[in-house]
């Protein structure tokens, strides 16, 4: 029925009707302070498990060099 926008818009609106001009930009920065903390403990997960897998590929690349060299 409505678009994207425009329930953003309205929870907008229901937000500054409820909690007033001054809380909502307060919960409006908390909400994005949090957002970018999550998006950054993502990252760094995503980053340590491609580190992980990266180490244990050339172990086994090196394992095998060693296995076809010796043969």
């Amino acid at each position: 029925m409505f678009g994207i926008g425009q329930e953003l818009l309205l929870i907008g609106l229901l937000i500054l009707v409820v909690f007033g001009p001054m809380k909502a930009t307060s919960l409006a920065r908390d909400l994005g302070r949090f957002v970018n903390g999550a998006i950054r403990t993502v990252e760094e997960f995503k980053e340590e498990l491609l580190t992980e897998e990266a180490k244990e590929v050339r172990s086994s690349v090196k394992d095998l060099e060693s296995e076809i060299k010796s043969n």
